[in-house]
Protein backbone atom coordinates (compact mmCIF):
# COMPACT_ATOMS: atom_id res chain seq x y z
CA UNK A 1 0.00 0.00 0.00
CA UNK A 2 0.96 3.51 -1.15
CA UNK A 3 0.70 6.31 1.21
CA UNK A 4 1.66 9.92 0.37
CA UNK A 5 2.09 13.25 3.18
CA UNK A 6 2.44 16.37 1.54
CA UNK A 7 2.94 19.96 2.64
CA UNK A 8 4.88 22.85 2.76
CA UNK A 9 8.34 22.54 4.56
CA UNK A 10 8.15 23.33 8.49
CA UNK A 11 4.65 21.05 8.25
CA UNK A 12 5.71 18.30 10.58
CA UNK A 13 6.00 15.27 7.70
CA UNK A 14 9.29 14.34 8.84
CA UNK A 15 8.31 14.59 12.61
CA UNK A 16 5.21 12.37 12.36
CA UNK A 17 6.81 9.32 10.24
CA UNK A 18 9.46 9.46 12.94
CA UNK A 19 7.00 9.26 15.80
CA UNK A 20 5.55 6.61 14.18
CA UNK A 21 9.02 4.89 13.69
CA UNK A 22 9.63 5.18 17.30
CA UNK A 23 6.19 4.17 18.35
CA UNK A 24 6.74 0.76 16.26
CA UNK A 25 10.17 0.18 18.24
CA UNK A 26 8.39 1.36 21.55
CA UNK A 27 6.03 -1.59 20.75
CA UNK A 28 8.78 -3.86 19.81
CA UNK A 29 7.68 -3.81 16.32
CA UNK A 30 10.77 -4.51 13.84
CA UNK A 31 11.08 -4.29 10.08
CA UNK A 32 10.80 0.05 9.75
CA UNK A 33 13.03 0.66 7.35
CA UNK A 34 13.74 5.34 6.75
CA UNK A 35 14.95 5.75 2.90
CA UNK A 36 16.65 9.01 2.66
CA UNK A 37 18.93 10.92 0.25
CA UNK A 38 22.63 9.82 0.65
CA UNK A 39 23.62 13.24 2.17
CA UNK A 40 20.91 12.98 4.30
CA UNK A 41 21.49 9.64 5.68
CA UNK A 42 23.67 10.75 9.16
CA UNK A 43 21.74 13.31 9.81
CA UNK A 44 18.61 11.61 9.70
CA UNK A 45 20.24 8.42 11.69
CA UNK A 46 21.01 10.85 14.37
CA UNK A 47 17.90 12.79 14.64
CA UNK A 48 15.69 8.99 14.60
CA UNK A 49 18.07 8.01 17.03
CA UNK A 50 16.77 11.02 19.50
CA UNK A 51 13.59 10.72 18.84
CA UNK A 52 13.12 6.98 19.11
CA UNK A 53 15.70 6.55 21.59
CA UNK A 54 19.24 3.58 21.68
CA UNK A 55 16.88 0.46 20.92
CA UNK A 56 15.54 1.84 17.44
CA UNK A 57 18.75 -0.38 15.61
CA UNK A 58 16.60 -3.70 17.06
CA UNK A 59 13.55 -2.50 15.34
CA UNK A 60 14.58 0.12 12.51
CA UNK A 61 17.07 1.25 10.02
CA UNK A 62 18.08 4.35 8.04
CA UNK A 63 19.32 3.88 4.55
CA UNK A 64 19.74 5.50 1.22
CA UNK A 65 19.24 3.74 -1.74
CA UNK A 66 23.57 2.84 -2.14
CA UNK A 67 22.89 1.57 1.54
CA UNK A 68 20.05 -0.30 0.07
CA UNK A 69 22.21 -2.01 -2.23
CA UNK A 70 24.42 -3.17 0.25
CA UNK A 71 21.73 -4.52 2.27
CA UNK A 72 20.69 -6.66 -0.62
CA UNK A 73 24.08 -7.61 -1.43
CA UNK A 74 24.93 -8.29 2.15
CA UNK A 75 21.87 -10.85 2.35
CA UNK A 76 22.53 -12.17 -0.92
CA UNK A 77 26.18 -12.30 -1.82
CA UNK A 78 27.96 -10.81 -4.76
CA UNK A 79 28.28 -13.63 -6.84
CA UNK A 80 31.85 -13.20 -6.56
CA UNK A 81 32.38 -9.85 -7.97
CA UNK A 82 34.31 -7.29 -6.53
CA UNK A 83 33.68 -3.44 -6.74
CA UNK A 84 35.87 -1.47 -8.39
CA UNK A 85 37.38 1.62 -6.30
CA UNK A 86 37.65 5.22 -7.64
CA UNK A 87 41.16 4.47 -9.46
CA UNK A 88 39.95 1.40 -11.48
CA UNK A 89 36.93 3.08 -12.30
CA UNK A 90 39.56 5.88 -13.98
CA UNK A 91 41.79 3.29 -15.46
CA UNK A 92 38.86 1.31 -16.82
CA UNK A 93 37.69 4.81 -18.31
CA UNK A 94 41.22 4.77 -19.86
CA UNK A 95 41.10 1.81 -21.32
CA UNK A 96 37.63 2.50 -22.32
CA UNK A 97 38.68 5.45 -24.30
CA UNK A 98 41.80 3.47 -26.12
CA UNK A 99 39.56 1.03 -27.17
CA UNK A 100 37.02 4.27 -29.31
CA UNK A 101 39.02 7.08 -29.20
CA UNK A 102 38.77 6.29 -33.25
CA UNK A 103 35.47 6.47 -33.67
CA UNK A 104 34.35 9.10 -31.57
CA UNK A 105 33.52 12.85 -33.00
CA UNK A 106 33.69 15.11 -29.64
CA UNK A 107 35.05 13.26 -27.55
CA UNK A 108 38.12 11.98 -28.88
CA UNK A 109 40.12 13.88 -27.08
CA UNK A 110 39.64 12.76 -23.38
CA UNK A 111 41.97 9.77 -24.09
CA UNK A 112 44.84 12.53 -23.41
CA UNK A 113 42.72 14.81 -20.26
CA UNK A 114 42.04 13.38 -17.02
CA UNK A 115 39.79 16.01 -16.43
CA UNK A 116 37.74 15.04 -19.10
CA UNK A 117 37.95 11.40 -18.00
CA UNK A 118 36.33 12.20 -14.83
CA UNK A 119 33.62 14.35 -16.55
CA UNK A 120 32.79 10.97 -19.11
CA UNK A 121 32.72 9.09 -15.57
CA UNK A 122 29.67 11.58 -13.81
CA UNK A 123 28.09 11.67 -17.55
CA UNK A 124 28.01 7.64 -17.74
CA UNK A 125 27.06 7.87 -14.03
CA UNK A 126 23.71 10.11 -14.75
CA UNK A 127 22.56 7.85 -17.85
CA UNK A 128 22.89 4.81 -15.73
CA UNK A 129 20.82 6.45 -13.00
CA UNK A 130 18.22 7.44 -15.11
CA UNK A 131 18.11 3.61 -16.51
CA UNK A 132 19.90 4.11 -20.03
CA UNK A 133 21.75 1.75 -21.40
CA UNK A 134 24.46 2.02 -24.12
CA UNK A 135 22.13 0.58 -26.78
CA UNK A 136 18.56 3.07 -25.08
CA UNK A 137 21.45 6.08 -25.67
CA UNK A 138 22.35 5.27 -29.67
CA UNK A 139 18.96 4.91 -30.20
CA UNK A 140 18.49 8.40 -28.66
CA UNK A 141 21.33 9.45 -30.37
CA UNK A 142 19.68 9.04 -33.83
CA UNK A 143 16.93 11.11 -33.21
CA UNK A 144 18.20 13.89 -32.01
CA UNK A 145 19.66 16.20 -34.47
CA UNK A 146 23.06 17.78 -35.21
CA UNK A 147 25.85 18.43 -32.21
CA UNK A 148 23.35 16.85 -29.53
CA UNK A 149 23.08 13.65 -31.59
CA UNK A 150 26.56 13.64 -31.86
CA UNK A 151 27.70 13.31 -28.31
CA UNK A 152 25.08 11.38 -27.53
CA UNK A 153 26.89 9.05 -29.78
CA UNK A 154 30.07 9.49 -28.33
CA UNK A 155 28.52 8.53 -25.20
CA UNK A 156 27.19 5.49 -25.87
CA UNK A 157 30.12 3.95 -27.61
CA UNK A 158 31.85 5.45 -23.94
CA UNK A 159 29.42 3.08 -22.27
CA UNK A 160 29.95 0.29 -23.99
CA UNK A 161 33.31 0.51 -24.13
CA UNK A 162 33.36 1.15 -20.19
CA UNK A 163 31.01 -1.71 -19.24
CA UNK A 164 33.41 -4.08 -21.40
CA UNK A 165 36.42 -2.64 -19.60
CA UNK A 166 34.84 -3.27 -16.16
CA UNK A 167 33.84 -7.12 -17.15
CA UNK A 168 31.81 -9.54 -15.40
CA UNK A 169 34.07 -9.86 -12.59
CA UNK A 170 33.31 -6.60 -11.15
CA UNK A 171 30.90 -4.26 -10.13
CA UNK A 172 30.85 -0.90 -10.72
CA UNK A 173 29.00 1.88 -9.11
CA UNK A 174 27.40 3.57 -11.98
CA UNK A 175 25.33 -0.10 -12.03
CA UNK A 176 25.26 -0.92 -8.90
CA UNK A 177 21.45 0.51 -8.68
CA UNK A 178 20.34 -1.42 -11.61
CA UNK A 179 22.16 -4.96 -10.05
CA UNK A 180 20.07 -3.84 -7.42
CA UNK A 181 16.86 -3.75 -9.48
CA UNK A 182 17.72 -6.90 -11.38
CA UNK A 183 18.48 -9.10 -7.84
CA UNK A 184 15.58 -6.97 -5.60
CA UNK A 185 12.91 -9.65 -6.83
CA UNK A 186 14.80 -12.34 -4.84
CA UNK A 187 15.31 -10.46 -1.49
CA UNK A 188 13.34 -9.93 1.55
CA UNK A 189 13.10 -6.44 1.60
CA UNK A 190 10.21 -5.35 1.76
CA UNK A 191 8.03 -8.24 2.26
CA UNK A 192 7.23 -7.15 5.79
CA UNK A 193 7.29 -3.76 8.13
CA UNK A 194 7.16 -0.69 6.40
CA UNK A 195 9.04 1.88 3.67
CA UNK A 196 9.51 5.42 5.13
CA UNK A 197 10.75 7.30 2.09
CA UNK A 198 11.81 11.17 3.29
CA UNK A 199 13.71 14.02 1.46
CA UNK A 200 13.77 13.56 -2.19
CA UNK A 201 12.12 15.82 -4.63
CA UNK A 202 11.98 13.31 -7.25
CA UNK A 203 13.51 10.12 -8.12
CA UNK A 204 16.18 9.21 -11.17
CA UNK A 205 14.79 6.13 -13.23
CA UNK A 206 15.99 3.05 -11.20
CA UNK A 207 15.29 4.73 -7.73
CA UNK A 208 11.49 5.02 -9.65
CA UNK A 209 11.73 1.69 -10.65
CA UNK A 210 12.81 0.42 -7.18
CA UNK A 211 9.74 1.95 -5.73
CA UNK A 212 7.44 0.05 -8.33
CA UNK A 213 9.21 -3.23 -7.91
CA UNK A 214 8.12 -2.67 -3.96
CA UNK A 215 4.87 -1.75 -4.98
CA UNK A 216 4.18 -4.40 -6.79
CA UNK A 217 4.83 -7.20 -4.10
CA UNK A 218 2.45 -5.31 -1.50
CA UNK A 219 5.01 -3.72 0.22
CA UNK A 220 3.76 -0.61 2.53
CA UNK A 221 5.59 2.56 1.71
CA UNK A 222 5.01 6.30 3.35
CA UNK A 223 6.58 8.73 0.91
CA UNK A 224 6.74 12.93 2.19
CA UNK A 225 6.67 15.12 -0.07
CA UNK A 226 6.81 18.71 -0.16
CA UNK A 227 4.29 20.37 -1.92
CA UNK A 228 1.29 22.53 -1.60
CA UNK A 229 -1.30 20.63 -3.74
CA UNK A 230 -1.45 17.43 -5.68
CA UNK A 231 -4.11 18.89 -8.64
CA UNK A 232 -2.47 22.49 -9.00
CA UNK A 233 -0.46 24.90 -7.30
CA UNK A 234 2.60 26.96 -7.39
CA UNK A 235 5.24 26.33 -9.90
CA UNK A 236 7.94 25.93 -6.88
CA UNK A 237 6.52 22.42 -6.14
CA UNK A 238 5.78 21.60 -10.16
CA UNK A 239 8.61 18.68 -9.48
CA UNK A 240 7.28 16.69 -6.19
CA UNK A 241 3.78 17.21 -7.59
CA UNK A 242 5.11 15.38 -10.97
CA UNK A 243 6.70 12.64 -8.50
CA UNK A 244 3.68 12.63 -6.50
CA UNK A 245 1.32 11.91 -9.73
CA UNK A 246 3.64 9.55 -10.99
CA UNK A 247 3.67 7.53 -7.83
CA UNK A 248 0.05 7.35 -7.72
CA UNK A 249 -0.22 6.14 -11.19
CA UNK A 250 2.43 3.36 -10.66
CA UNK A 251 0.36 2.40 -7.68
CA UNK A 252 -2.76 1.94 -9.53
Amino acid sequence: MLRLITGRAGAGKTALIMDEIRRAASAHEGGRCLLVPEQYSHEAERELARVAGPSLPLYAEVLSFTGLARKVEAELGTGGRRPLDAGGRLLCMALALDSVYSRLRVYAGARRSPELQGQLLAAVDELSAAGFTAEQTMEAAERAPGALGHKLADLALVMGAFQAAVGPERTDASDRLAELLRRLPESAFGREGHIYIDGFTDFTGVEMKLLCELMSRGADMTVCLTLDALDEGSEVFELSRRTARRLLREAR
